[in-house]
């Protein structure tokens, strides 16, 4: 009997970690995502090789652009 109740307790704890770790607020955020990032890790792995399609290459240095916005927007915020 308590065998039983120790194994529902660890299901019902499990579940709920699974739950709140799937229920994330920011996908793809947070620490441990980007501890684990591929690119963290390997930089080559991440750069693109060969030609860009038409417009793709304007696309890229938007999105650069919008995102060192962000970054340094985050960074003023932090006081650094």
């Amino acid at each position: 009997m308590m065998v039983r109740r120790l194994i529902q307790s660890a299901a019902v704890l499990g579940l709920a970690t699974l739950m709140a770790a799937c229920s994330s607020a920011k996908p793809g955020g947070g620490p441990v995502s980007k501890l684990f990032n591929q690119c963290t890790w390997d930089r080559e792995s991440c750069m693109h090789e060969g030609r860009y399609e038409a417009g793709e290459s304007e696309y890229a240095e938007r999105e650069a652009r919008d995102l060192n916005r962000q970054s340094a927007a985050r960074l003023r915020r932090s006081g650094l």
